[in-house]
């Protein structure tokens, strides 16, 4: 892991950089452009069972009990709460997703068992009956956090999530004793899944939007946390949504992609109603860095490989990137 070099703009030049960009690239798009891949991404997900969308992410690689990238999320929620005092705890759970991993990939083997997130429920069961392996003791590490996090005082952190979801990660942002920590929104373009989310946690702010274009002032929040969206939009969108993260944090950034490369130019593929690009980690990482700071660059298997020892990381597309204002 490495810290890239910082090109951004300091101080409110930089909020000023990034509204350019933010309007450049609606500019690009156009108001039909804008409006007509937002109704694009909402069809797409508009047909899907709710019941399905409740389940879609938590299942098989992508269980955020046993995911890397769900860890190095919440791990990071938790530096900015409580700084490096659990350090060793962190790294005993990616150990433990270096244990789960590798348990279902063995399973998976043996039942001859294609691994995916799957909304299809028929593909869904087959790795459902492959996670039956790990069901004992996947939750090891919920209730260690919950336990080691309980009664202290911190926060709260105001956090915007993006793309939230059925509350796919709040729900362990609750259960492993982080959320009573932060004053959280989670955002989502899907109404079923802002219902489901909505009826698991009545009290949490839950809302209809789209990350194209959001409703908030500049600076409303601490941290924003995107998981697994930026590859599903048009490259203009794309850097639209960026912006929208780098002008509404104010402390930092943590992105997680599914589709990525270090290819220098972005692949664009658009599929049906959406888009399943794989992106240039350089490209990704100096648009951050021009709207908001310095980035920490983290390729999944690299990182589980160099510091794990572990080289059979589910995804060899999955990469992490943390970002913090300019100096």
């Amino acid at each position: 892991m490495g810290i890239a070099q910082v090109v951004a703009p300091r101080g409110t030049r930089r909020r000023k950089w990034a509204k350019a960009l933010v309007q450049a690239a609606r500019t690009a798009m156009g108001s039909d452009g804008l409006q007509e891949e937002r109704n694009s991404l909402k069809r797409s997900w508009a047909k899907h069972d709710p019941n399905a969308l409740d389940q879609y992410l938590v299942t098989g690689y992508q269980n955020p009990r046993v995911n890397a990238q769900s860890m190095l999320t919440r791990h990071y929620l938790i530096r900015q709460l409580f700084g490096d005092q659990f350090d060793a705890l962190m790294r005993e759970e990616l150990e433990h997703c270096v244990k789960a991993t590798e348990a279902l990939r063995t399973r998976a083997a043996e039942l001859g068992v294609k691994m995916g997130t799957f909304l299809n429920p028929e593909k869904r069961a087959g790795v459902e009956e492959v996670s039956e392996v790990i069901a004992d003791w996947e939750d090891a590490y919920e209730e260690r956090w919950a336990a080691a996090l309980s009664g202290r005082t911190a926060g709260p952190l105001k956090v915007l999530e993006f793309a939230c979801g059925s509350a796919n990660d709040f729900r362990f942002f609750d259960s492993y004793g982080i959320a009573e920590h932060l004053d959280y929104t989670g955002v989502d373009l899907n109404d079923g899944n802002i219902d489901n989310a909505r009826q698991r946690f009545p009290g949490v702010n839950f809302e209809v939007q789209s990350v194209l274009d959001l409703p908030y002032d500049d600076d409303s929040f601490d941290h924003v946390v995107a998981s697994d969206i930026f590859e599903h939009l048009s490259p203009e969108a794309m850097e639209q949504s960026v912006g929208e993260a780098c002008r509404l944090a104010r402390k930092g950034l943590i992105f997680t992609f599914f589709s990525m490369s270090d290819e220098p130019e972005h692949e664009v593929r658009p599929v049906r109603n959406y888009h399943w690009n794989v992106l240039s980690a350089p490209r990704m990482a100096e648009l951050i860095e021009k709207q908001f700071g310095p980035v920490e660059v983290i390729k999944i298997r690299d990182f589980m490989t160099n510091e794990y020892g572990y080289k059979r990381s589910y995804n060899k597309k999955a990469w992490t990137m943390i970002a913090k204002p300019a100096p």
